[in-house]
């Protein structure tokens, strides 16, 4: 989705603040990025969404998602959306705007409005509030007839994608609708003869009260004729279900609190038991690649909940772990996607400190392993356990195994990926010079490209030892050899990423060790890198890494290297624009930190 800011309308701001969400080919509403928060309006005049559009033959929704919109911009957008529509949307939204009088569908959400009212105290204010906005929907709904205006009200702690459902049939028909556990309600009227009856006799009784200390006689009340003809005309609002969507959650009551004994109880702490929308997405999904019978759609469902799921989620990591397990079972015939699943359940129980689980799972995938690649994947996830546990002496010899094991196997991936291991185990455990001579027996492998592997952990464990106080003056020119060996290897088997990468590793160590000349040449070479395929990220990686070669050299010395403030200016505004055009947000930010730093220094 793109958002942008609403353009002004009349010498005012129009959207007051509110963000226009253009639809896009997806048929869920998702929270939108930058939505603004004003925690000091008490009323929530400010809490309030419109939808205005609808949703395709195949189901994806085509229109404007306006949130955080303020009261009066909402009631503004009534009075002008005959008229007036954004003057730079693009279509379809601009069809929007001139088939309105054909009969547009307007949807307005709110949070929290209704089941209240019967409360004891005063409420908020933002409750009387948002009731006035179904008031006035009702008036335009009125007034204009062709706008179809729908009002629904949904829980503060509901996610936007539930309004989706109300685009379908059957919730499509109704104009006003509202949802709460699991079940969607519209208003409907209802006789309240009884009703009135009763307050009309309870307001009698109260008018005729006796003091205190008078004489109550107790009298009662005999009607000469039926009295419920004169309330038959009485009605009032209530709510009346048209779609149960899943059931109701059970009111967990506990039962571990015994007082009449002198033991003392266990307390827990009661679970919630509303699953999160993280959970609700993956529940969805995984249903859609069960019907499919797509397991790595599965996959890739489990890793997109794994991103956004919390440690304390222990029920939807526990479905995250057994729908692992279940894809680990659909992929038999390819063993690397199915040790991708393993390793997924393995982080989900480090993630929830369930690390002998953890343990379990990545022993029984070492034992089941029959190629190299499995083999020294399942060794590295018991080596992250060890890690976890701090094990740090059994991490190391975990590596050593794991590396004695494929020794002999031929395959060149799968003996540099065991090398990394036992480079990694030693630098663990401070091990600089094991390291080293680890890294070095993996530069002397027969295939080049676990060569250039090797020279990498050559250049990690130089770089560790570096960082120490008491390294040597040569250790970072040792760190940039070993990198642009590496670099040399990759560019002659034509690996252009990997090349790369061990270029902008062999940048950063220059820069490290004061040679910042040399650093802005490599630089320039990983800037003049082809902006197309897998290498355009590394090109704007290369105009940053141009830019702070620049700042390194200003800081030490004050001045600045070949080009002066305008290259380095230059370079960070072309890093910029480089991840701008890539859409990727962090180094976006992290280049524009860059940006900021040289605007400074120039």
């Amino acid at each position: 989705a793109v958002s942008a800011a609403m353009p002004p309308r009349r010498g005012g701001e129009a959207g007051a603040g509110a963000q226009v969400v253009l639809g896009s080919a997806r048929a869920a509403f998702e929270p939108p990025p930058l939505k603004r928060m004003h925690p000091w309006q008490q009323d929530g005049a400010g809490q309030c969404d419109i939808l205005a559009g609808g949703v395709d033959d195949s189901g994806v929704f085509k229109g404007i998602y306006l949130t955080g919109v303020h009261m009066m911009a909402l009631l503004r957008t009534f009075q002008l959306s005959k008229a007036f529509m954004p003057v730079d949307l693009v279509t379809p939204v601009m069809s929007l705007g001139q088939s309105l009088l054909d009969g547009v569908p307007l949807v307005v959400v709110t949070r929290g409005c209704f089941g209240r009212a019967k409360d004891y105290g005063a409420g908020p204010v933002r409750n009387e509030a948002q009731k006035s906005v179904w008031t006035t929907c009702r008036q335009m709904r009125a007034d204009m007839p062709q706008v179809l205006i729908t009002c629904i009200d949904i829980p503060i702690n509901c996610s936007p994608d539930i309004v989706q459902e109300c685009l379908k049939e059957p919730l499509r028909d109704y104009r006003e609708l509202m949802y709460h556990e699991g079940t969607w309600y519209t208003p409907a009227l209802i006789n309240a003869s009884s009703l009135a009856k009763f307050k009309a006799e309870r307001r009698k009784e109260k008018s005729g009260a006796k003091k205190e200390g008078s004489i109550n006689f107790s009298r009662k009340k005999f009607a000469w004729v039926n009295e419920d003809q004169f309330y038959s005309d009485i009605y009032t609002i209530s709510w009346k279900a048209v779609l149960e969507v899943k059931t109701p959650p059970a009111v967990q009551r506990r039962t571990d609190l015994d007082f009449t004994t002198n033991q003392a109880p266990e307390a827990k702490p009661i679970e919630d038991a509303a699953p999160s929308a993280a959970l609700a997405t993956l529940r969805k999904a995984l249903v859609m690649a069960r019907e499919a019978g797509n397991a790595k759609q599965m996959l890739d469902s489990i890793r997109s909940y794994m991103d956004r799921a919390k440690w304390w989620e222990t029920a939807g990591m526990e479905e995250a772990i057994a729908a692992c397990a279940e894809t680990a079972d659909m992929l038999k015939a390819d063993p690397p996607e199915a040790a991708k699943a393993t390793e997924m359940a393995v982080g989900a129980c480090i993630y929830t400190n369930k690390v002998s689980k953890a343990m379990e799972l990545a022993t029984a995938l070492k034992s089941a392993a029959s190629s190299p690649q499995v083999k020294v994947k399942a060794s590295k996830l018991i080596v992250d356990c060890h890690h976890v546990l701090g094990d740090l002496d059994k991490a190391l010899e975990e590596a050593k195994q794991a590396k004695a094991a494929v020794a002999g196997s031929g395959d060149a991936e799968a003996v540099a990926a065991a090398h990394g291991l036992v480079v990694g185990a030693c630098l663990a455990t401070g091990s600089a010079e094991e390291a080293v001579a680890a890294a070095t027996e993996a530069t002397k492998a027969p295939a080049k490209a676990a060569q250039a592997k090797g020279w990498l952990l050559l250049a990690e464990a130089h770089a560790y030892t570096a960082q120490q106080d008491d390294a040597p003056s040569t250790a970072w020119a040792e760190v940039t050899q070993a990198q642009k060996t590496a670099r040399g290897l990759f560019k002659e088997l034509g690996q252009s990423k990997d090349e790369a990468e061990a270029l902008r590793g062999a940048v950063g160590s220059l820069l490290e060790g004061g040679q910042f000349a040399q650093a802005l040449l490599l630089a320039k070479e990983l800037e003049a890198f082809s902006t197309e395929g897998e290498t355009k990220a590394m090109s704007a990686v290369g105009s940053q890494l141009v830019a702070s070669a620049h700042l390194h050299k200003f800081q030490k010395t004050g001045t600045f290297l070949d080009g002066g403030a305008d290259a380095m200016l230059a370079a960070a505004k072309l890093a910029v624009a480089g991840f701008d055009d890539l859409g990727d947000v962090i180094r976006r930010g992290a280049a524009q930190q860059t940006l900021r730093e040289a605007i400074r220094a120039a």
